[in-house]
């Protein structure tokens, strides 16, 4: 069913902070206050528009898409915080005083406040949830690197180092997706021994939890935060480190390749859901993530479940940069897809001819 046109009226004037006609289109609105605005007001920090939400029944608690409006106040963007300002930090305490509830679960993927803001690591968001009364447990605590409480948490609970917050995250997962130690040498090493502590008590350093459209890794967190010093304890018990190496190239850390393959990563088996990393960077453009790649042994010629290499990506993206290296890499310009395209073939029917011609180019050298 259509949203009534106050509904959208309301969603416009929180976009553009526009005071005036956000009261004008709540006066003319009848039902509840749409979510999306609640969340979109939250995300902006945007306190006078929330005062006047709340003033119409607007709930600070109400999900959209995933996201309510204290949860992406922190993480104004998936994968990307926003660093705290007096203002958001404000806002924030506004919201928690007005009903805002902190161990809520949303964002991507779903956790409570405290472990966004640890994922995002900024100690302003974290200190005042903390002042707000954010409930500290082995899950949060795993966040901030507080390795005293953890240990003494799971000597009384060993099945802590298993259980699920929310029937999601991980306690090692918390731990390892945290950024609290970036720049701060004393967390970083809380979070080691945080890390060390859980997996000593049984956590799975394989677990999975769903995200967006996907499963993610303890691997996903402990790589998109940097901290190698606990990827390579989890190597040491038994991390998956083929698993791994999607992460890390899409985070362009040729560093952890090189780690992950002195591990055993295996190139060839490595995949982005369930298609070749290389085939996937090139599909959406990340050539010079694809040329990193490239120069760690990715496979030019791996196919997908549709038969597509790496090869048919590039001249279907028309980069003419991306094919060259493919080719200069070894990348074959005759393999069929399982319906027969073959990235020649694809090219000439193109019409661009500089495709074509950096294909023949390509082939009078191997003669």
């Amino acid at each position: 069913m259509p949203a009534p046109a106050s509904a959208k009226a309301i969603a416009t004037a929180v976009a553009s902070q526009d005071r005036d006609k956000l009261v004008a289109a709540l006066a003319r609105h009848h039902g509840p206050v749409p979510a999306q605005a609640m969340m979109n007001a939250g995300r902006l920090a945007w306190l006078p528009g929330l005062r006047l939400l709340v003033a119409k029944g607007g709930d600070l608690n109400a999900p959209f898409k995933n996201y309510r409006g204290l949860h992406a106040l922190i993480q104004e963007r998936p994968h990307a915080g926003v660093r705290s300002t007096p203002a958001r930090i404000s806002c924030l305490k506004w919201m928690v005083e007005h009903g805002a509830d902190p161990e809520q679960l949303a964002a991507w993927p779903q956790a409570r406040a405290l472990t966004v803001a640890a994922f995002t690591g900024d100690r302003g968001y974290v200190d005042a949830l903390r002042d707000a009364g954010a409930r500290v447990d082995v899950f949060t605590a795993s966040a901030l690197g507080d390795a005293a409480r953890v240990k003494k948490l799971l000597a009384r609970d060993p099945s802590l180092a298993t259980a699920r917050d929310g029937g999601l995250l991980t306690a090692l997962q918390c731990c390892a997706g945290s950024k609290m130690g970036e720049g701060n040498r004393a967390v970083a090493k809380g979070l080691l021994e945080c890390a060390r502590a859980l997996v000593a008590a049984g956590a799975d350093v394989n677990a999975l939890t769903q995200s967006w459209g996907h499963k993610v890794a303890v691997s996903y967190f402990v790589i998109r935060s940097g901290q190698v010093d606990t990827l390579t304890l989890l190597l040491d018990h038994g991390l998956d480190a083929t698993s791994a190496v999607a992460t890390a190239a899409w985070e362009g850390r040729g560093d952890i390749l090189d780690l992950l393959i002195s591990r055993g990563a295996d190139l060839a088996r490595a995949c982005d859901d369930t298609r070749p990393v290389l085939n996937e960077l090139v599909r959406w453009g990340q050539f010079g993530l694809a040329r990193l790649y490239l120069s760690k042994g990715g496979l030019v010629n791996q196919a997908d479940d549709r038969g597509w290499t790496s090869m048919h990506q590039a001249v279907s993206r028309g980069n003419v940069k991306i094919l060259k290296d493919l080719l200069a890499a070894g990348g074959d310009a005759n393999k069929a897809s399982d319906d027969g395209r073959t990235p020649r073939g694809m090219a000439k029917k193109s019409g661009r001819a500089d495709l074509l011609q950096a294909i023949e180019d390509a082939a009078s050298k191997l003669l």
